[in-house]
């Protein structure tokens, strides 16, 4: 199924994947995957052939050192073999560990990749795994891996912006105190939802103070308020922190039918989020991985889709049965009054650290 390098944008995509399953009943299935990619090339064949699918090796143990503790490692390996919980979502089944090594390997090669050639996307997002603990359906960090991968490999300043409903609280921990790794999260209230991290006042220590910037989002924020939070903190960051390359993680989740969370994008809102990132790397000329793995619920695959169509510009008809619950004016202008104050409080906090904010 490889269209042979150099012919596209590399896709970084493993049979498998499949192996990193939770089992009958989990929210998260393997087979989310291989759905994705016949859905891609069955209704929109154009467009996956612009995608360069390249098979990724599996990350050794050097390269999960990078962002994981040795004892860690071994915690995992040893809970696969008596099918043991990282955490109470997060059952270690036989195979998993070896697919979210493949996960891992993916992110790293896209990471590369996207250097090499400006942009690249790929499967990827695990960013609950801190550096020694996993959650949240995820058992090694994918994202920090990659961005460790390239800061090893000598670049400076890499930007990660996750766009995940989830807040991505193993990144955030594993990179709290290195102001190489500017971390940008857009999530769902923490009030509101797992991971319960990612307060405004989070913005790193140490070194990193000022290089974490957490964005909750309203319970159904639409596209409005989004593109508020872009407009008056993640461009200004961007022009401040110059990364030499962005990492862009987070799935379908955001969208309104999702069955974990409670955000108000809607598939066109979906594109015209991954649309504004990949615009404004590319006028930056700063490189672009771009991962995507999570979405709950029967619209998965849409959710995916709208995301390629932002990322790659594409016109591609996607469509969800499902209608839209109404927000009143007046729930609306709570919401934005909600978000006003976020983004003036997350302003006041990082203005120490960024002349953008002056």
């Amino acid at each position: 199924m490889s269209h042979g390098e150099g012919t596209g944008i590399a896709f970084f995509y493993h049979p498998d994947f499949a192996g990193y399953d939770f089992g009958a009943n989990h929210p998260f299935r393997g087979d989310r995957f291989d759905s994705f990619i016949r859905s891609l090339e069955e209704r929109f064949p154009d467009v996956f052939g612009r995608l360069d699918l390249r098979t990724p090796e599996r990350a050794s143990d050097e390269l999960l050192l990078l962002a994981h503790t040795r004892s860690y490692l071994e915690r995992v390996d040893s809970l696969e073999k008596r099918r043991g919980f990282l955490s109470l979502d997060t059952q270690v089944l036989p195979g998993s560990v070896e697919a979210a090594r493949l996960v891992v390997g993916a992110s790293v090669a896209g990471a590369r990749a996207a250097l090499a050639d400006s942009l690249a996307a790929g499967f990827g997002g695990l960013h609950h795994a801190g550096p020694n603990y996993g959650e949240g359906f995820c058992i090694f960090n994918d994202v920090a891996v990659a961005a460790a991968t390239v800061l090893e490999d000598g670049l400076e300043r890499v930007l990660i912006l996750d766009t995940d409903a989830h807040q991505g609280n193993g990144t955030m921990d594993i990179f709290y105190e290195d102001s190489r790794v500017l971390f940008i999260s857009l999530h769902q209230d923490p009030r509101t939802l797992y991971p319960g991290r990612g307060f405004v006042y989070e913005i790193g220590a140490g070194k990193g103070k000022g290089f974490t910037a957490n964005i909750p989002m309203p319970m159904l924020a639409g596209w409005p308020l989004y593109e508020m939070a872009m407009d008056e903190i993640v461009d200004p960051l961007i022009q401040g922190f110059k990364p030499q390359l962005i990492i862009r993680n987070g799935g379908g989740d955001p969208l309104y039918t999702d069955i974990l969370t409670n955000l108000g994008l809607d598939l066109d809102s979906l594109t015209r989020l991954n649309r504004r990132i990949a615009g404004r790397a590319k006028e930056l000329n700063v490189p672009l991985l771009d991962i995507f793995l999570s979405g709950y619920g029967p619209y998965v695959t849409e959710g995916w889709l709208a995301i390629i169509r932002g990322l790659l510009d594409e016109p591609m008809e996607l469509s969800i049965p499902e209608k839209m619950k109404r927000i009143s004016g007046r729930e609306q202008a709570m919401m934005h009054e909600s978000m006003r104050r976020t983004l003036d409080e997350l302003m006041l906090l990082l203005k120490p650290f960024w002349n953008v904010f002056q």
